[in-house]
């Protein structure tokens, strides 16, 4: 059986304003061309009726900003024939600008613009790499914006602010140790990212836990702050820290916990309005504190020298009561 080449042209349905993140104003002419821009579909074969083609073998679509590549796809139509729906199967690869997804199944609503890949799904732009059960992104969204399901996002970090050391070589491999932080649900955008449900942060020595989690960027969308809400809990080594809310400053290393919070090292407990620490250091910094100290044994004294049992209650004689 001879395998062909198809280039197939459609019509895409129009852009429903109101599905998208709009502006107040009106949209200019450059951007009403574009809701209206048509789907270009190559593939080795298709069949189609008035509801659907479905296409088989290297199938590529090209619609506005989006490159969209897997083994099979059915394209869904409306009334008017025009394309409101594609499925991908198998081999599923996206690009739209510096952005990539990829995964085993998508489903791209061409009114929205809407992605949403399953199947082991993966997705990245220059600073972030994301895992999850599933990815959602929006082709042609300037600010880069997402959603991922039981996500395990690794983040580019800013540079650790310490000082320069002779010889340097550790302390550059340490300046930019990505933050990888999985959670149920993370929602992002080229400011921050929000995650929700059981969050862990690891991030040079420090693991950090808590309820919720928002990730701040700076201009190159490399995290230099996080918030945490809700049952905090740090440990750095041999220390910990909890309360119900933290601040983590990425350059600095500093970590800000405050709503009753405690800390502990392996002789020291801590109790205060705010406890700080800084990653990878020894100390930590306590306002309003209730400090509890280990001390060292006590030194018995004992008469005549011999020794004694403290266990024991028998007399000089070895009698026992």
């Amino acid at each position: 059986m001879i395998e062909y080449l198809v280039t197939a042209f459609f019509v895409a349905q129009p852009v429903n304003p109101t599905a998208l993140k709009a502006s107040a104003r009106s949209p200019d002419k450059a951007e009403t061309s574009e809701l209206r821009s048509p789907v270009k579909i190559t593939s080795q074969r298709v069949v189609g009726s008035r509801n659907q083609a479905v296409f088989k073998g290297n199938v590529v679509v090209k619609q506005g900003t989006m490159d969209l590549q897997c083994d099979e796809m059915i394209a869904h139509y409306n009334g008017p024939r025009e394309v409101t729906r594609v499925e991908c199967v198998g081999n599923v690869r996206a690009v739209d600008g510096d952005r990539t997804a990829k995964g085993e199944r998508a489903d791209f609503d061409v009114p929205s613009g809407l992605l949403v890949v399953t199947g082991n799904p993966e997705a990245q732009d220059p600073t972030t790499h994301l895992r999850g059960s599933e990815v959602r992104m929006t082709a042609g969204n300037k600010n880069h914006e997402y959603q991922v399901e039981n996500a395990v996002v690794t983040l580019q970090s800013a540079p650790l602010k310490q000082p320069s050391r002779k010889g340097g070589g550790k302390e550059s491999s340490l300046a930019r140790d990505p933050a990888v932080i999985s959670s149920k649900r993370v929602v992002g955008s080229n400011n921050q990212a929000v995650f929700t449900g059981d969050v862990v942060v690891k991030q040079r020595t420090m693991d950090l836990r808590c309820d919720k989690m928002i990730a701040h960027y700076n201009g190159p969308r490399e995290v230099t702050r996080a918030e945490c809400v809700g049952n905090v809990r740090a440990v750095d080594g041999d220390r910990t820290a909890r309360g119900e809310r933290a601040d983590f400053d990425v350059p600095s290393g500093l970590l800000v916990v405050t709503g009753n919070p405690e800390a502990r090292d392996p002789t020291t407990h801590l109790r205060g309005s705010e406890v700080r620490m800084t990653v990878g250091q020894s100390n930590f910094e306590v306002k309003d504190a209730v400090i509890t100290v280990e001390t060292a044994p006590l030194k018995e004294q004992r008469k005549g020298g011999g020794r004694s049992n403290p266990g024991s209650a028998s007399g000089a004689g070895g009698t026992k009561p």
